[in-house]
């Protein structure tokens, strides 16, 4: 049976004066084409449709006539459900991932010039990764943030751009782990900013509700980032 066939005879099936023939070639049509499944409303028409059944038909015919548009039904429901459940989910990593887009943190140059020991050559290398940091180059940030002169330094700003550089590489694991030694090292000059860049982290990792917490509890607290976090919270609210 064709799609225009179908379509002529729909009136007919639902008023139940379809012939018995058409009636088969009719349903197993719309079993097999999606557009004409859809397109047909049975999850109203088949609520109301009585099921005629003879005792001389076979159990097997028997059985099919009686369960078969509960199964209609049944498939349709799944089907829409499936669909909604689809789209939802599209909809939240889409937003998910828009809202993990981060600000670079700002910078001032000049701020290593407390190192005692190779400190013009440490600077130079780190005002060069702030310059490629900038125009959003991680890798190129990193490898000017990365090596051993730099790791032997363990100066906090350092530490703190190079998890930037990652979490901008989509490498939030790398970066969640330095975020949480700065946590919890306390250091006052990046402790405020490393809980605000760890909530991008649990986004990237896809924790939406410990990223929530995470903002919100900066936000509770006094902190030059509790504005920030508390735009966070709402944004991340807004996707349920």
């Amino acid at each position: 049976m064709r799609c225009n066939e179908f379509q002529n005879l729909i009136d007919a099936y639902l008023q139940e004066t379809i012939n018995e023939p058409r009636r088969e070639k009719f349903e197993e049509h719309f079993f097999q084409c999606r557009k004409c499944f859809l397109g047909l409303k049975l999850n109203e028409a088949l609520q109301n449709k009585d099921v005629r059944i003879t005792l001389e038909e076979k159990p097997r015919v028997f059985v099919l006539k009686l369960f078969k548009p509960l199964l209609v039904m049944s498939s349709l429901f799944l089907l829409i459900l499936f669909s909604v459940l689809l789209v939802q989910q599209k909809r939240q990593t889409r937003l998910l991932l828009e809202i993990s887009a981060f600000e670079i943190p700002p910078y001032h140059q000049g701020e290593l010039r407390s190192i005692p020991e190779n400190g013009a050559t440490i600077e130079a290398k780190f005002s060069r990764a702030m310059k490629y940091l900038q125009e959003r180059q991680f890798r190129p940030a990193l490898n000017q943030l990365e090596g051993p002169l730099m790791e032997e330094a363990a100066y906090p700003k350092i530490e703190f751009f190079r998890a930037i550089c990652y979490l901008g590489e989509d490498e939030a694991d790398k970066a969640g782990e330095i975020f949480d030694a700065i946590i919890r090292a306390m250091d006052p000059a990046y402790f405020d900013e490393a809980l605000y860049y760890k909530g991008f982290v649990l986004l990237r990792q896809g924790q939406k509700q410990a990223a929530r917490d995470q903002f919100e509890k900066l936000a509770g607290m006094l902190s030059p980032m509790s504005m920030k976090a508390s735009a966070m919270v709402k944004k991340i609210e807004a996707i349920d």
